[in-house]
């Protein structure tokens, strides 16, 4: 059928009109999910800076613990300024995190208690350094051993990664809303696109997905090279915590070369022991590549490496391992790392006195069916009512029983039927979820 000049007209009129109102829906549509996008690209933006504060906030009142202590083991007066740095740092930090969270009454209220924790700590800080300056007569060992900064500080770093976890967490579902929002963009623009070139080819639209989509790359990348930024920042800190917890060791190492009596000595090499402990399971940490789990597997028996290497005993120790493969909680890694290496230690000292020889197992693995984790150390050594008298025993037993304290668990010591016995076998069960 042949059509007349002006049905063709009207045709041609009707399809104008048909493209201008997709193109009028379409920019109405791509303009409010724009906003949509905008606003999800700043919020992700937004926690991530949270995070970055909140990190600082953890570093700077760690970095006033450092330059305390050092100051008080060696009067050197550049950790003195050291310390003042940090504390000065620290008030900083602390009302950034707290202006970036004003939105938030829930991460207001953990910086509420994270703020007590934190001036407890200063406190107790100041005062140490206050007794030098005014004079105390105390030895230096004294000053730090009165001290309860440790146990505050434990604290305060569990609360900081609650904190940050929590961030963590929104910044995960924001980045899920934003890749929604993207994609709807992106589906608008192609669709009115393909919708208006076939009705009026209009290469200007074109041109505008084709700069829309290059800003949505742009956006993309900058908030890649942003998450690398706060992952690289995540890797310096455990690297900084472990150099820290390294020099905290030499100056114990030195003042147990310097101080007389063996008692003495015998408790700071001990103190020495336990902060390296500390530094090897951080610097496990530091490797690690996802900083929010950590391969229970790999990680323990690393731990057990270094131990072989680092106890030096007259008695040939065998120590072996039974670990399942599951995930940890990166928040846990440590007081477990800590936990196993104290145990593993004194087990290794007072177990096999008067024998050539002996054999240490740990294990450790998950129940889901229970929700709980089970971790075993046990020897074949003499046994709790064989044992020698321990000048120490009763220390690391208490930090035995705070690390467990630690993990909400339970400890339970008992005769062990590894190798020839009677041996000692302590198990520590404490509650575990894989979502956590």
């Amino acid at each position: 059928m042949t059509l007349t000049r002006r049905q063709r007209g009207l045709i041609a009129f009707v399809s104008v009109g048909m493209g201008l109102l997709v193109l009028f829906a379409a920019a109405a549509a791509a303009f409010f999910v724009n906003q949509a996008s905008t606003r999800a690209d700043t919020l992700v933006t937004h926690t991530i800076t949270v995070i970055t504060e909140a990190l600082k906030y953890q570093t700077s009142v760690q970095g006033a613990v450092i330059g305390e202590r050092a100051y008080l083991i060696t009067r050197d007066e550049q950790y003195l300024t050291d310390y003042e740095n940090a504390l000065s740092n620290y008030e900083d930090a602390r009302q950034a995190i707290r202006e970036l969270t004003r939105d938030n009454p829930a991460q207001q209220l953990r910086l509420d208690n994270i703020d007590i924790q934190a001036q407890n700590i200063t406190d107790s800080l100041t005062r140490a350094v206050e007794n030098v300056a005014a004079g105390d007569g105390e030895d230096r060992e004294t000053l730090v051993r009165r001290s309860n900064v440790d146990a505050l500080l434990a604290q305060f770093n569990d609360m900081i990664s609650i904190l940050i976890l929590e961030e963590q967490t929104l910044l995960q579902t924001r980045r899920v809303e934003q890749n929604k929002t993207d994609r709807l963009v992106g589906q608008i623009i192609l669709g009115s696109l393909a919708i208006i070139s076939g009705l009026l080819l209009n290469t200007e639209l074109e041109q505008h997905v084709a700069e829309r989509t290059k800003e949505l790359e742009e956006a993309k990348i900058s908030l890649e090279e942003e998450n690398l930024r706060v992952e690289s920042l995540l890797r310096d800190l455990h690297h900084r915590v472990g150099n820290s917890l390294q020099l905290v060791a030499s100056f114990l190492s030195l003042q147990a070369n310097q101080v007389d009596g063996e008692e003495a000595k015998s408790t700071l090499r001990a103190a020495r022991g336990r902060v390296l402990s500390i530094a090897a399971t951080q610097r496990r940490l530091a490797m690690n590549t996802n900083h929010e789990v950590v391969a229970s597997r790999h990680f323990i028996e690393q731990i057990v490496a270094d131990l072989k290497t680092n106890l030096n005993f007259d008695q040939n120790i065998d120590i072996t391992t039974d670990v399942g493969d599951f995930d940890i909680p990166s928040r846990d890694a440590v007081t477990i790392g800590v936990l196993v290496s104290e145990m593993v230690t004194n087990a290794a000292k007072y177990a096999f006195t008067g024998r050539d020889r002996g054999l240490i197992r740990v294990a450790f693995d998950h129940n889901l069916s229970t929700g709980h984790c089970t971790l075993i150390v046990e020897d074949d050594g003499v046994g709790l009512s064989e044992g020698p008298a321990n000048p120490h025993g009763g220390l690391g037993r208490r930090i035995i029983d705070s690390l467990v304290a630690a993990l909400g668990g339970e400890i339970e010591r008992c005769e062990s039927a590894l190798g020839q016995g009677p041996g000692l076998r302590l198990t520590v069960i404490y509650p575990f979820s894989p979502d956590e």
